[in-house]
């Protein structure tokens, strides 16, 4: 059995990108005073930077377990194969949002882009959900894995 790994972008990234850029560029022209040049382009870089990590959301299934990490490969974490007691697919909402958070709905929600999810419930009773733009290949492949580990 192949491991299945996808990786999930956020377009809607570019909506804060090219503005920051544009501020970047606009502060240097206006030019009013070098520690404001420096204080804006330095917030503007570091949100640039934080924003770049949370990008891209790559996820790997195989018989040991499903892994998951933002960027270039962190924040992420895992969990074992054995320690998943099922997958559903579901979908998360508005107020969840994107990034890594706790939420009432779903527990840890790690998601780039968009709203689909496979929620996994753990076999010590908790639970998390990952967002993919492939909700059925990976829900698929987990149960594969999952149903092979035990």
């Amino acid at each position: 059995m192949g491991a299945y790994e996808r990786t999930q972008s956020a377009r809607w990234m570019w909506l804060v990108l090219i503005p920051c850029g544009a501020i970047i560029v606009a502060v240097w022209l206006a030019g009013p005073s070098v520690a404001l040049n420096a204080s804006v382009s330095i917030l503007c870089l570091v949100i640039l930077a934080c924003f770049s990590v949370f990008a891209r959301l790559t996820i790997r299934a195989d018989a040991d377990a499903v892994t998951w990490y933002f960027g270039w490969g962190f924040p992420g974490s895992a969990i074992p194969t054995n320690q998943i007691e099922r997958a559903e697919v579901t979908k998360t909402n508005l107020f969840e949002g994107w990034g890594i958070h706790w939420t009432i709905w779903h527990g840890w929600v790690w998601n780039a882009s968009g709203f689909q999810a496979v929620e996994i419930f753990k076999t010590d009773g908790g639970k998390l959900t990952l967002g993919t733009d492939d909700p059925q290949g990976l829900f698929q492949a987990i149960e594969r894995f999952r149903k092979g580990a035990a």
